[in-house]
Protein backbone atom coordinates (compact mmCIF):
# COMPACT_ATOMS: atom_id res chain seq x y z
CA UNK A 1 0.00 0.00 0.00
CA UNK A 2 1.47 3.30 -1.16
CA UNK A 3 1.21 6.75 1.81
CA UNK A 4 -1.28 8.19 -0.27
CA UNK A 5 -3.84 5.05 -0.31
CA UNK A 6 -3.23 4.72 3.87
CA UNK A 7 -4.01 8.99 4.30
CA UNK A 8 -7.09 8.77 2.64
CA UNK A 9 -8.13 5.59 4.18
CA UNK A 10 -7.40 6.67 7.58
CA UNK A 11 -8.69 10.34 6.66
CA UNK A 12 -12.09 8.67 5.82
CA UNK A 13 -12.19 6.82 9.25
CA UNK A 14 -11.10 9.23 11.24
CA UNK A 15 -13.95 11.82 9.54
CA UNK A 16 -16.83 9.49 9.40
CA UNK A 17 -16.86 8.80 13.54
CA UNK A 18 -17.07 13.24 13.67
CA UNK A 19 -19.70 13.95 10.45
CA UNK A 20 -23.41 13.18 10.50
CA UNK A 21 -23.26 12.04 7.02
CA UNK A 22 -20.31 10.58 5.16
CA UNK A 23 -21.46 9.11 1.72
CA UNK A 24 -19.44 6.20 -0.34
CA UNK A 25 -16.25 7.66 -1.16
CA UNK A 26 -16.87 11.10 0.10
CA UNK A 27 -13.52 12.84 1.42
CA UNK A 28 -11.62 15.89 2.70
CA UNK A 29 -8.30 15.85 2.18
CA UNK A 30 -6.62 17.72 5.45
CA UNK A 31 -9.11 20.43 6.18
CA UNK A 32 -7.79 23.54 7.82
CA UNK A 33 -10.82 23.67 9.93
CA UNK A 34 -13.38 21.64 10.54
CA UNK A 35 -15.99 23.34 12.69
CA UNK A 36 -19.16 21.43 14.48
CA UNK A 37 -18.36 17.95 12.23
CA UNK A 38 -22.30 17.29 13.55
CA UNK A 39 -23.57 18.98 11.38
CA UNK A 40 -22.42 18.42 8.36
CA UNK A 41 -23.61 15.86 5.55
CA UNK A 42 -21.65 14.72 2.53
CA UNK A 43 -23.04 12.65 -0.18
CA UNK A 44 -21.11 9.75 -2.43
CA UNK A 45 -18.01 10.83 -4.18
CA UNK A 46 -17.71 14.63 -2.91
CA UNK A 47 -13.70 15.54 -2.75
CA UNK A 48 -12.92 18.45 -0.85
CA UNK A 49 -9.13 19.60 -1.39
CA UNK A 50 -7.09 20.72 0.92
CA UNK A 51 -6.98 23.83 3.09
CA UNK A 52 -10.55 23.93 3.17
CA UNK A 53 -12.66 25.91 6.48
CA UNK A 54 -15.72 24.05 7.00
CA UNK A 55 -17.91 25.74 9.88
CA UNK A 56 -21.46 24.09 11.17
CA UNK A 57 -21.87 26.69 14.02
CA UNK A 58 -22.86 25.19 16.98
CA UNK A 59 -23.34 27.77 19.60
CA UNK A 60 -26.23 29.19 21.80
CA UNK A 61 -29.26 29.19 19.38
CA UNK A 62 -27.40 28.06 16.25
CA UNK A 63 -27.48 24.70 14.92
CA UNK A 64 -25.74 25.15 11.49
CA UNK A 65 -26.23 22.25 8.59
CA UNK A 66 -24.33 21.96 5.51
CA UNK A 67 -25.56 19.39 3.25
CA UNK A 68 -23.39 18.63 -0.02
CA UNK A 69 -24.46 16.82 -2.78
CA UNK A 70 -23.06 13.68 -4.58
CA UNK A 71 -19.95 13.64 -6.78
CA UNK A 72 -19.98 17.18 -5.53
CA UNK A 73 -16.05 18.54 -6.09
CA UNK A 74 -14.26 22.04 -3.70
CA UNK A 75 -11.13 22.93 -4.95
CA UNK A 76 -8.20 24.45 -2.92
CA UNK A 77 -9.03 26.73 -0.09
CA UNK A 78 -12.94 26.52 0.07
CA UNK A 79 -14.78 28.01 2.79
CA UNK A 80 -18.43 27.36 3.95
CA UNK A 81 -19.89 28.49 6.94
CA UNK A 82 -23.49 28.01 8.42
CA UNK A 83 -25.76 29.34 11.35
CA UNK A 84 -28.53 27.63 9.71
CA UNK A 85 -28.31 25.68 6.26
CA UNK A 86 -26.11 25.71 3.32
CA UNK A 87 -27.20 22.97 0.99
CA UNK A 88 -25.03 22.48 -2.07
CA UNK A 89 -26.50 20.37 -4.79
CA UNK A 90 -25.12 17.33 -7.17
CA UNK A 91 -22.54 17.66 -9.82
CA UNK A 92 -21.45 20.83 -8.29
CA UNK A 93 -18.02 22.15 -9.22
CA UNK A 94 -16.16 24.79 -6.82
CA UNK A 95 -12.87 26.75 -7.33
CA UNK A 96 -10.44 27.58 -5.16
CA UNK A 97 -11.03 29.85 -2.71
CA UNK A 98 -14.73 30.08 -2.93
CA UNK A 99 -16.23 31.54 0.30
CA UNK A 100 -20.44 30.16 0.43
CA UNK A 101 -22.10 31.33 3.98
CA UNK A 102 -26.09 31.72 5.25
CA UNK A 103 -24.92 34.52 8.06
CA UNK A 104 -23.06 37.91 8.65
CA UNK A 105 -22.93 40.41 12.00
CA UNK A 106 -25.53 42.27 12.71
CA UNK A 107 -23.57 45.73 12.21
CA UNK A 108 -23.47 48.62 14.03
CA UNK A 109 -24.90 46.94 17.10
CA UNK A 110 -21.90 44.37 16.88
CA UNK A 111 -21.34 41.54 19.06
CA UNK A 112 -22.25 38.06 18.53
CA UNK A 113 -25.93 39.13 16.92
CA UNK A 114 -25.84 37.09 13.44
CA UNK A 115 -28.29 37.79 10.61
CA UNK A 116 -29.03 34.64 9.01
CA UNK A 117 -30.89 33.50 6.14
CA UNK A 118 -30.39 29.70 4.67
CA UNK A 119 -28.32 29.34 0.76
CA UNK A 120 -29.28 26.49 -1.75
CA UNK A 121 -26.76 26.05 -4.54
CA UNK A 122 -28.94 23.92 -7.47
CA UNK A 123 -27.72 20.80 -8.75
CA UNK A 124 -24.99 20.78 -11.60
CA UNK A 125 -23.26 25.12 -11.06
CA UNK A 126 -20.17 25.53 -11.64
CA UNK A 127 -18.76 28.25 -9.19
CA UNK A 128 -15.66 30.42 -10.30
CA UNK A 129 -12.62 31.10 -8.39
CA UNK A 130 -12.82 33.60 -5.71
CA UNK A 131 -16.27 34.06 -5.72
CA UNK A 132 -18.62 34.63 -2.70
CA UNK A 133 -22.13 33.63 -1.80
CA UNK A 134 -23.85 35.27 0.60
CA UNK A 135 -26.95 35.10 3.13
CA UNK A 136 -30.45 34.37 1.80
CA UNK A 137 -29.16 33.23 -1.75
CA UNK A 138 -30.96 31.07 -4.08
CA UNK A 139 -29.26 29.71 -6.98
CA UNK A 140 -31.32 27.78 -10.07
CA UNK A 141 -29.70 24.43 -11.33
CA UNK A 142 -27.23 24.74 -13.52
CA UNK A 143 -25.32 28.48 -12.91
CA UNK A 144 -22.49 29.91 -13.10
CA UNK A 145 -21.03 32.34 -11.27
CA UNK A 146 -17.53 34.20 -12.50
CA UNK A 147 -14.39 34.58 -10.70
CA UNK A 148 -14.44 36.83 -7.80
CA UNK A 149 -18.29 37.48 -8.28
CA UNK A 150 -20.41 38.60 -5.15
CA UNK A 151 -23.61 37.07 -5.28
CA UNK A 152 -25.81 38.69 -2.85
CA UNK A 153 -29.32 37.99 -4.70
CA UNK A 154 -30.84 34.81 -5.95
CA UNK A 155 -30.77 33.51 -9.56
CA UNK A 156 -33.03 31.04 -11.79
CA UNK A 157 -31.67 28.10 -13.47
CA UNK A 158 -29.29 28.44 -16.27
CA UNK A 159 -28.44 31.83 -14.96
CA UNK A 160 -24.39 33.74 -15.68
CA UNK A 161 -23.58 35.71 -12.48
CA UNK A 162 -20.55 37.96 -13.08
CA UNK A 163 -18.97 40.72 -10.96
CA UNK A 164 -19.58 42.43 -7.23
CA UNK A 165 -22.54 42.57 -6.95
CA UNK A 166 -23.07 39.89 -9.24
CA UNK A 167 -26.13 40.41 -11.63
CA UNK A 168 -27.47 38.25 -14.45
CA UNK A 169 -25.59 38.66 -18.22
CA UNK A 170 -26.58 35.50 -19.83
CA UNK A 171 -29.35 32.36 -19.45
CA UNK A 172 -29.03 29.04 -20.60
CA UNK A 173 -31.52 28.32 -23.19
CA UNK A 174 -32.34 25.00 -23.42
CA UNK A 175 -33.94 24.54 -26.51
CA UNK A 176 -31.11 25.78 -28.84
CA UNK A 177 -28.37 24.61 -26.37
CA UNK A 178 -26.86 28.20 -26.41
CA UNK A 179 -26.15 30.81 -23.96
CA UNK A 180 -28.08 33.95 -24.52
CA UNK A 181 -27.32 37.83 -23.43
CA UNK A 182 -29.85 39.08 -20.44
CA UNK A 183 -30.91 42.51 -21.29
CA UNK A 184 -31.39 45.48 -19.69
Amino acid sequence: MNARYIRVWLGRRLLSRRVAELGRDAYIDRPEMLGGPEGLYLGDEVLIRPHARIECIRSGAYRGKIVIGARTSAQLYFHCAAAQLVTIGTDVLIAGRVYITDHDHAWPEGGEKLVVAPVTIGDRCWIGEGAAILKGVELGAGCVVGANAVVARSAPAGSMLVGAPARPVKRFDPQSGQWRRVQG
